[in-house]
């Protein structure tokens, strides 16, 4: 009988002490990507999605902000284009807007670094 009062405490101990998990809501929000000229390849951290125009979805926090750092790259096809890089950072508190997911991303790939690089969000 002592034997089997330790493993009867410890599996009540068990019993009582149970993991609790929270489901965390997934949310997402899409982004229409286009590029000048169209058909340029638009890789998301590091994933081919296809060719603008698209509309991606990424996942975001409830507010509509990008959930982790975020890396979004239209690939030249022509040697007279650039590439087109924009980067999104991981949701803080202290400064939400930076990390906002825009419903439009325009990338100009005429326009080279030195002009300012050629990323608009909107019209």
């Amino acid at each position: 009988m002592k034997f089997f009062a330790p493993i009867a405490a410890a599996a009540a101990l068990m019993l009582l002490c149970g993991c609790e998990t929270k489901d965390r809501e997934a949310f997402s929000r899409q982004i229409e990507i286009r590029s000048v000229p169209s058909g340029a390849p638009i890789v998301v951290d590091g994933l081919k999605m296809g060719k603008a125009p698209l509309s991606v979805g990424v996942e975001t926090t409830e507010d509509g902000c990008f959930a982790r750092k975020t890396v979004i790259t239209a690939i030249p096809q022509d040697e007279s284009l650039h590439t087109q890089v924009v980067t999104f950072p991981a949701f803080r508190i202290s400064d939400p807007e930076k990390s906002r997911v825009p419903e439009k991303i325009i990338f100009d790939m005429t326009k080279s670094p030195a002009q300012g690089g050629g990323v608009s969000f909107g019209d």
